[in-house]
């Protein structure tokens, strides 16, 4: 298993220092890769809701009838 591993530099000076180090293809592909990272979260985040919608509404509906 991988294991998560903190950036010691956080401050926002240092990461747009870092990312101005990285050739313009490379800065093209991790923005690709962070906007599907966060598509493929909000679908995830979505389902969730609505199945909890889909369920809150069975309990709706069992305790009206």
């Amino acid at each position: 298993m991988m294991k998560q591993k903190s950036l010691a530099f956080l401050e926002q000076e240092c990461l747009e220092a870092l990312w101005e180090t990285f050739p313009e293809h490379a800065r093209d592909e991790v923005t690709r890769q962070l906007a599907r990272l966060m598509a493929r979260a909000s679908v995830t985040r979505i389902r969730a809701l609505r199945a909890d919608s889909k369920k809150q509404e069975v309990r709706d509906e069992s305790n009206d009838g």
